[in-house]
């Protein structure tokens, strides 16, 4: 077991101690309607005197399935959110080709038999087992067996008939829409990441940017400029940052950069969280780096009346 922004974290069927109340889902952007899963699990806790687990997968078990989807959220994205949510574990699989043929009940024996589990709670679609052969009313009739406490939560929707998905999240993230996508999520969409080195034409030319370049299975905004939130050490600071290539100083390279405003220290190896808040423009190359720099200089200006946070 470790820790990770506060979580325990810990396989699914690695033992652990203390009566826990159990959310079971993928929680793969954690959205509103995983935070109603949460918050329940959250209140029976407390009833109980118990702590609160979420159950994910260490990665996108889409890929794993031979699907070419990227994921909203990386494994240390939904843990930094759920955290934020009040989970207090975090059980995991490695999604593989043996652990998808995993029977429901097995799943089910292997996770009640390794953790202290007195609560369950489910979303009303979830599914378990190979073959999605488990489902909400299975795993209720099972916990009524283990008296195991379950609560299946009925799924939220954003209009009548119409629930909140991922695969929606999805296409508004690839169109640059953040401004529905943080409607539907707990907090504003999150790249998390090591900042590297990068050209320092920024640091030339009187804007130092912050560099990330994610991870192969990363889901990124659209192309564009975007104004942003950067946590640094605890602290929330207003952003400019450009997703994508860099047509002025001919580097096409894909990569997520960020101008904070009035930050003048070392960021190298530290680990930063972008939010992004609202899309400003598009990409576009400019004659020179000192027309660059105006457009930037505007792009701040708007920053800076729309993002709140540290100057």
């Amino acid at each position: 077991m470790k820790e990770l922004f506060g979580c325990e974290v810990c396989r699914y069927d690695e033992a652990t101690e203390g009566a826990t109340v159990v959310c079971l889902g993928f929680f793969d952007c954690v959205h509103n309607g995983h935070r109603r899963v949460i918050e329940t699990a959250k209140n029976i806790a407390k009833s109980l005197g118990a702590k609160t687990a979420a159950f994910t997968f260490r990665s996108d078990p889409h890929a794993a399935l031979g699907s070419d989807r990227k994921e909203i959220y990386t494994f240390d994205e939904r843990a930094l959110r759920m955290s934020e949510l009040g989970v207090d574990e975090i059980f995991f699989a490695e999604p593989s080709a043996d652990f998808f043929k995993v029977s429901a009940v097995s799943f089910l024996h292997a996770l009640t038999s390794a953790h202290n589990i007195v609560g369950i709670v489910a979303g009303s679609d979830y599914t378990y087992g190979a073959g999605a052969s488990g489902n909400a009313e299975s795993l209720r009739a099972a916990c009524r067996s283990m008296g195991i406490r379950c609560i299946i939560c009925d799924m939220l929707e954003y209009a009548p008939g119409k629930k909140i998905a991922s695969r929606m999240i999805e296409k508004c993230v690839q169109s640059g829409d953040i401004t529905t996508v943080n409607g539907y999520l707990t907090a504003p969409y999150l790249v998390l990441g090591q900042v590297v080195r990068g050209r320092a034409e920024g640091h030339k030319h009187g804007f130092p940017t912050a560099n990330l370049v994610l991870p192969p299975q990363k889901l990124a905004p659209s192309r564009g400029v975007y104004a942003t939130l950067v946590t640094v050490d605890g602290v929330k600071l207003r952003a400019v940052t450009n997703v994508g290539e860099h047509p002025t100083f001919g580097d096409y390279k894909f990569t997520v950069e960020s101008y904070i405003i009035g930050w003048s220290g070392d960021l190298y190896g530290k680990t930063i969280a972008v939010e992004f808040l609202q899309r400003i423009r598009e990409i576009r190359a400019f004659d020179d780096p000192k027309e660059l720099k105006a457009q930037i200089d505007r792009d701040v200006e708007f920053a800076l009346g729309n993002v709140g946070g540290e100057k």
